[in-house]
C-alpha cells in the first residue's frame, strides 16, 4: 500500500505540499491502512520513516531540516487538537504566508519518526470512536496529521507540507444501526464526505 504514497515524500522535501487520504465506507480498513499494526506498518508509519531516512541522504548533505507537526480531528464540524484535547472548536483561517491555518493548534518539533509516532499514538487515544453494527471500532471523526518540513542551507529556503488524513467512513444508517448522537455524527460524516467528493 505504501507505494502509493512513496513518491510524495521527495516532493515535500523539495518544498511542495502533498496529501494522502484514506477514503471509503465504514469498516473498509481506512484506519488500518493508515496506521497498520506492529507486523504491518501502515502508510503513516512508512511515510514518516522514509522521510527521515531521506533527510539523512547524501543528496541533502548541506541541508538542515526542521520538522514540526500537528494532529487534529474534525468531529461534528468542530476542530479538536488531538495532542491538547482540551482545545476544542478551533477556527480555520487563511494566512497570506502560510495558507490555511488552524488557529491555536499546538505544533511539536520532532527529530525522528519515532517521536512523531509516539505523538500519533497519544493523539489516537483521544479520537472519537464508537462501535456500530457495521464496525466495532468505527472512527466518528476525520483525523489529520500535518507535517511541516523546512529546509535551509541551499540556494533558498524550502517549505513543504504533508497531510496524512484518515477520514471517517461513509455509512448507511440502516446498516450501521446508529441512533441519537451517533445518528447526528453519521449525518455530519456523510455530509462532509459528499462535500469533499464534490
Amino acid at each position: 500500500v505504501y507505494t502509493t504514497a512513496r513518491g510524495l515524500v521527495g516532493g515535500v522535501l523539495d518544498g511542495y505540499n502533498s496529501s494522502v487520504f484514506a477514503y471509503g465506507a465504514t469498516g473498509a480498513g481506512k484506519t488500518h491502512t493508515m496506521l497498520g499494526s506492529l507486523n504491518e506498518p501502515g502508510v503513516m508509519v512508512n511515510t514518516l520513516h522514509d522521510m527521515f531516512v531521506r533527510m539523512k541522504d547524501s543528496a541533502f548533505a548541506d541541508a538542515k531540516f526542521k520538522v514540526t507537526l500537528s494532529y487534529m480531528e474534525i468531529y461534528n464540524e468542530l476542530i479538536k487538537d488531538l495532542l491538547q484535547p482540551a482545545a476544542v472548536d478551533l477556527k480555520l483561517n487563511e494566512d497570506p504566508a502560510r495558507g490555511m491555518v488552524v488557529q491555536g493548534i499546538t505544533e511539536y518539533g520532532a527529530d525522528s519518526a519515532d517521536e512523531i509516532l509516539e505523538l500519533l499514538h497519544r493523539g489516537n487515544m483521544h479520537r472519537a470512536v464508537e462501535p456500530t453494527a457495521a464496525n466495532q471500532v468505527s472512527s466518528r471523526s476525520h483525523a489529520v496529521l500535518i507535517m511541516r518540513v523546512k529546509c535551509t542551507g541551499g540556494v533558498r529556503t524550502l517549505n513543504g507540507m504533508l497531510y496524512l488524513v484518515d477520514l471517517a467512513g461513509s455509512e448507511r444508517v440502516k446498516k450501521s444501526g446508529v441512533e441519537g448522537a451517533a445518528f447526528d455524527e453519521a449525518k455530519a460524516i456523510n455530509q462532509s464526505l459528499t462535500t469533499l467528493g464534490r
